[in-house]
């Protein structure tokens, strides 16, 4: 990958970033939770607070793991 100057990637090398992205992410979207909050499109770190609160307030949120 050639950098241009400062070690920022060329726009060339930025086009094949994005359709290597644009082809690999709708596979790899289908195979997370619903849950999953991390480094995701569309989802933020207030999501998954949103999500935590949310999950609190129905009772539904327990913080003792599985056996």
């Amino acid at each position: 990958m050639k950098k241009a100057g400062m070690g920022i990637p060329t726009i060339q090398d930025r086009a094949r970033q994005a359709l290597v992205k644009s082809a690999l992410e709708p596979e790899w979207e289908s195979r997370f939770e619903g849950t999953s909050y991390g480094f995701r499109p569309g989802r933020s770190a207030q999501d998954a607070i949103a999500r935590i609160y949310l999950s609190i307030k129905q009772g539904s949120y327990s913080t003792r793991q599985k056996s």
